[in-house]
């Protein structure tokens, strides 16, 4: 949600307050792997659904995505590329990919419901996956660039910890349910996750704290792909015989989405004032981050 709050400046009246909410950027990723062995030791079986959704949340769970990509679908591919894909997302490198890929070692994931066609698959997981935040304090708050540059001693050392951790049962897991939907090419199953349709954010114009003044959006809802530019206008008349000042703010909600949203141009910024009877028209252009989640990022490493 990201709100527009209009307030008025000027000391003739009482203050007025408008918040046009952009409801609902809430995109769910469960990024987890499955097994204990590393991806570069076993072949895929391409046409088992199964493997290909281990193979591919192992991957995620590591931040490998340059791996990860190759088993998300055509379809999806046709609109965002490989290399768009990994710098969107943020892929792990160096000694911090290999402390994602020895944690994938612990998953655990059972399956709940599986659904399958002839070139469709739709699985309902249970997971227990290795809770980032309590690794955290061992590998430097998940701080790449500090892990990364560790002497080689230090890295041995971590890595020693982990695998007493995981022989011990000792590693605090979080545990959750995901679906996944697959799709087959030719003979091949790959995760099908509908990038094509974008990223639906609804739009709302709250004029509790502003009776009697009229407002109104461009639409009341935007559908975007990440990674691309949007823009939304905003009509405001005043109704009243005097001159009103106001201010456009903006509020993003929920916060651990907030940072996904970036204002590239924005005409809200500073005071406005509308002269009596008059209607005046704002817009602003924003962008939404390649790198927001598929999915609810709850178990990703780098949160």
């Amino acid at each position: 949600m990201i709100a527009m709050r209009i307030v008025r400046l000027a000391s003739s009246s009482n203050p007025l307050l408008i918040s046009a909410r952009f409801t609902g950027i809430i995109i769910f990723v469960v990024l987890v792997t499955i097994e204990s062995v590393n991806a570069a030791d076993r072949v895929i079986d391409m046409g088992d659904p199964k493997e290909v959704i281990q193979a591919y949340l192992r991957a995620t769970y590591a931040r490998d995505f340059l791996e990860a990509y190759r088993f998300i679908s055509a379809e999806d591919r046709k609109v965002r590329d490989v290399n768009r894909y990994v710098q969107q997302r943020g892929a792990f490198s160096g000694f911090t990919l290999e402390v994602g890929r020895k944690l994938s070692e612990s998953i655990q994931v059972t399956l709940v419901k599986t659904e399958e066609s002839s070139n469709r698959a739709r699985f309902e997981i249970h997971y227990k996956v290795p809770d980032p935040a309590k690794i955290a304090p061992l590998v430097r708050n998940w701080d790449r660039f500090q892990l990364n540059a560790l002497p080689a001693a230090e890295h041995n050392e971590i890595l020693k910890t982990l695998e007493e951790r995981k022989k011990n049962r000792a590693i605090e897991m979080s545990e959750g349910e995901e679906k996944f939907e697959l799709v087959k090419e030719n003979g091949e199953w790959r995760v099908f996750l509908n990038w094509a349709a974008g990223v639906s954010i609804p739009l709302r114009l709250d004029l509790a704290k502003a009776p009697g003044l009229n407002a109104r959006l461009s639409t009341d809802r935007v559908v975007v792909v990440p990674g691309d530019l949007f823009e939304i206008s905003l009509k405001i008349k005043n109704p009243t015989q005097q001159p009103i000042t106001m201010r456009i703010g903006h509020l993003v909600e929920p916060q651990n989405v907030a940072d996904y949203l970036d204002f590239v141009q924005c005409g809200f910024l500073l005071p406005v004032t509308i002269a009596a009877g008059e209607e005046q028209e704002y817009s602003g252009t924003y962008m939404l981050r390649g790198s927001i989640p598929e999915r609810r990022a709850t178990t990703d490493p780098q949160l």
